[in-house]
């Protein structure tokens, strides 16, 4: 006697799906053996689980973008400006400029006074090469 099909949530499935979960973390979620997964997933839409996932996670990516665009319109809106930026970065591949990251708040003064420090160095060259000793 075969047991019961577990019930699976097919809404819970998309929502974790446009979450850019994998069919092996969601078989594994649900308890369910990844094959058993793929399985009924396939009887359930009627189609492999890679097509139908590709345009779910677009979803989830679309989402995201809008709530970005929204926290970033609305600073009095509630939620974790600090959660958004970090998926931001891993799911959407954003990331500070290279040349951001790079330079310091105060470069041109720090290019300046390497430039002092050249100056006065060719300076203590010539006056050591011209037998110029300011001592």
């Amino acid at each position: 006697m075969a047991r019961p099909q577990k019930e699976i949530n097919w809404d819970v499935v998309d929502k974790l799906i446009e979450a850019g979960c994998k069919a092996t973390e969601i078989s594994a979620k649900l308890r369910v053996d990844t094959d058993t997964f793929y399985g009924r997933f396939k009887k359930q839409h009627n189609c492999g689980f890679q097509d139908y996932s590709a345009k779910r996670t677009e979803a989830g990516v679309a989402d995201l973008r809008s709530m970005l665009h929204a926290k970033a319109m609305n600073n009095n809106a509630p939620g974790n400006i600090t959660m958004l930026i970090f998926l931001a970065k891993c799911r959407l591949g954003m990331s500070e400029p290279e040349i951001a990251r790079n330079l310091s708040p105060i470069q041109h003064q720090i290019d300046q006074s390497h430039l002092i420090m050249e100056l006065q160095h060719k300076i203590a060259e010539l006056e050591a090469k011209n037998g110029m000793d300011k001592n």
